[in-house]
Parts: structure tokens; sequence; C-alpha cells
């Protein structure tokens, strides 16, 4: 239920997709993974897979405005689609499309309805070339629109956060076996639907390297470095650079546990001059580290935890801390249980039309049931809680959401 998942629960970091180091760590881990295929394919035409699947929910949410007073509830619709292609053009060379659509109707505040369409933040076209055995390119454009506002922690009072974003680019892969080095790039866009937001409107350019060298089965050690030039379309925000570079291990502990951990030097040097008044640039550390266990056949879970900095809304950046929990129950051959939980705090830089930047904690977590009643449908009964505390004013809320959902698998 990805797709869905990340539409009811929002993306927790997706939000602002600019060149920060645990983004960057992340498309090189992804890079150096051996490509995968689709088993579940119930479509094949020739050289090209097809999957897919449709899900309908029903979502309660008892503070869709994020509000610590007035708070409204409403009862939501979520249809939606996600359809997986792969056409091999060659044995090595492969065409892939991933798209996720959705609608959002809301049955007493239809002003809140889906403007278009949503697209998952997993779409993407990608195009996979081999050359000489030892390079690989992928050639990708990705793309989302979303409209949650509990993916942002410094947004409150906001009913919906309509964006655009899309990331278009190219990853080179040199694989020397035990070395293997990754080059990216990418010309980043965003773009707000609602003048509410239209100052956050810009344009990245966004590069990223990572060597790592393996030095025995179960470790993997190596380097990772970003950097970034960042061009506001209005004259709120500053324009700016950032960079970082440090180290990461990789590492199999057990037949049964791995680990990541990474840190090192982040700098985000931004102009002056913008309506946000908004000086101060950001030098310090970053970091993260995250441990995966499957401690039987039915039980698996994640930690992860994690500092750095981050583009702010109306301020320049905001220092982002955090720790999520992840666990999966196989309770029996058709019954799953998940359970996730987060805490999180947002710094932001200081903000003259701010009057005061703000500091915000936010906490919370969930647990989804599903229920495979067949080879291809399943049921999903899901309950998630958020909770933010600010310091200031009229800008702490909670939020009780409660779902159910049908998924078909074609």
């Amino acid at each position: 239920m990805r797709l869905f998942c990340l539409l009811l629960f929002g993306t927790h970091g997706f939000t602002q997709e600019s060149i920060r180091p645990s983004y960057a760590g992340s498309l090189s881990s992804e890079a150096r993974k051996a490509p995968q295929t689709s088993p579940n394919a119930f479509l094949k035409a020739g050289p090209v897979d097809f999957s897919a699947s449709a899900s309908v929910g029903l979502e309660y949410n008892d503070n869709i405005g994020l509000a610590e007073n007035d708070r409204l509830s409403d009862l939501i619709v979520r249809p939606s689609i996600e359809i997986d292609s792969a056409w091999h053009v060659t044995t090595l060379n492969t065409l892939r499309f991933n798209i996720g659509i959705a609608y959002a109707a809301y049955t007493q505040h239809s002003s809140l309805d889906t403007r278009s369409i949503l697209l998952d933040p997993g779409s993407q076209i990608a195009f996979d070339v081999y050359i000489g055995g030892v390079l690989k390119l992928t050639f990708h454009d990705r793309f989302a629109i979303l409209q949650n506002p509990i993916d942002e922690p410094n947004l409150s009072n906001t009913a919906r956060f309509d964006r655009f974003q899309n990331a278009a680019g190219v990853t080179a892969l040199l694989d020397f076996n035990d070395l293997k080095v990754v080059l990216g790039y990418d010309h980043f866009n965003y773009s707000a639907f609602s003048s509410d937001f239209d100052f956050l409107d810009r344009r990245e350019e966004q590069f990223s390297a990572s060597t790592a060298v393996r030095l025995s089965d179960a470790v993997l050690v190596g380097l990772d470095g970003s950097a970034g030039i960042i061009k506001y379309r209005t004259g709120f925000n500053n324009d700016g650079t950032s960079w970082s570079a440090g180290p990461f291990v990789e590492a199999t502990l057990s037949n049964y546990t791995t680990l990541r951990v990474t840190g090192g030097y982040q700098r985000m040097n931004f102009d002056q001059g913008a309506l946000s008044g908004d000086t101060t640039n950001f030098g310090g550390w970053f970091g993260s580290a995250t441990v995966a266990q499957r401690l039987n056949q039915f039980w698996s879970h994640s930690l992860s935890a994690g500092h750095e900095a981050r583009l702010g809304l109306e301020v320049n950046f905001s220092e982002y801390s955090y720790a999520r929990y992840l666990a999966q129950w196989q309770i029996n051959p058709r019954l799953t249980a998940s359970i996730d939980g987060f805490v999180e705090n947002a710094n932001e830089s200081g903000s003259i039309a701010a009057q005061n930047s703000e500091n915000s904690f936010r906490w919370g977590g969930g647990v989804t049931l599903a229920w495979r009643l067949g080879n291809k449908l399943t049921v999903d009964l899901g309950y998630n809680y958020v909770n933010k505390n600010s310091d200031l004013p009229l800008r702490d809320y909670y939020q009780n959401v409660g779902t159910f959902a049908v998924k078909y698998d074609f």
C-alpha cells in the first residue's frame, strides 16, 4: 500500500526535496543497488511488463486545518491507482515508467477537494543505459503533486498545501566490483499551486557524488558529497548555495541486522536583501544512523535518527532533528500489522517578516492492519496521531486520523 500510505500520512521529508545530506546519501545508496525486476507483472506485451493496483480509501480526520482552536473535521474519500511498467529495450537497457494517481474528495468541505490530481512521490520515468560493462547511466524525471500540509513540520493553521515537484537529471554509476563511484545531477523545480505559498517557488541545480569501497562481504565504507544552487522566483526568500560532505559506513552485523551510519559537515550560504529579512547562514554538522533487524520470520523493525539543515518556509533554513521507528508483525499468512512512531524537532533561522522564528516539536505514530482476502484483494484499517508543540502562539495542534481502504492488485 505504498501509494495510499504516502498520500494519507504524508512523506515526512519529500516536501522540501533540496539536495540535503540525507537525500543525497539515499540517492547514492539506491544507485549502487542491483536493478530489480517486477515479479508481479499482470501483463506482458512483448518486452514490456506491466503491474498495477487500485484502491479506494475512507479517511476520517478530526483536524484538517492543523489548528489549535476552531478545529474542523471531515470524511475524505481517496481513490488511487498505481501503474508500474518496464520496457526491456535490450538485455541490459531498460526504460521504466512508474506513476501513482490519486484524488481526495472532502464530503463536508468540498473547497479542499484536489484541484487536479495527486501524483505519488514515487512517480518517475527512467532509462538505464549500460556502457562497456562498467558504466551505468540512468536518465530520469521524478515528479509529484502533493497536498497534505502535515508533511511540513513548521506549518500550522493550513488545510491544504498544494505543490508540484520535478527533478530531472542523470546518475552515473562506475562499478569496479569492490569500488563504486556515483555521480549525479538534477535540475529541480518546486511550484506551489496557491498564491499563499508562491514565495516558495524555486529552481535548484543539484549535484551529488559518492565513492564506496567494499572492505569485506559485510562492510562498505565511503564518502558522500552534495552541492546545490538555489534560485527563488519571487523576492521573498533569499537565493543561496549549499554543500555537504562526510563519510558513511554500511555494515551487515548479522544475517538479520544491517546498519548505516553517516555524518559530516554541511554549509548553507544565502544572499541578503530579500523580503524575509533573514540574514543568517548555516554551518554545522549533520548525521544519521539507521539499524534494521529481522527478529524472526514474523517480526522485523528498524530505527533511524538524524540531524541536518533544510530549506525553511519563510526563513533561510531550519535545523531538523528526528527519530523514527517502524515495525511489521506477520500475525498469520493473511494478517499483517504495521507500527510506526516518530519524534522531530525543527528550529527555524531568524526572520524579520515572521517577527519570531519558530521552534517546534512534533511526535506521533500509527498502526495499520492489512488483511489479505485473496491473492489480489487487501483490506487495510489504520489509525494515525500527530501532536505539535510550538513556541509561537496558536500554532500548537493535534490530529487524529482513522482510515479504511480496499486495494486490488491486478
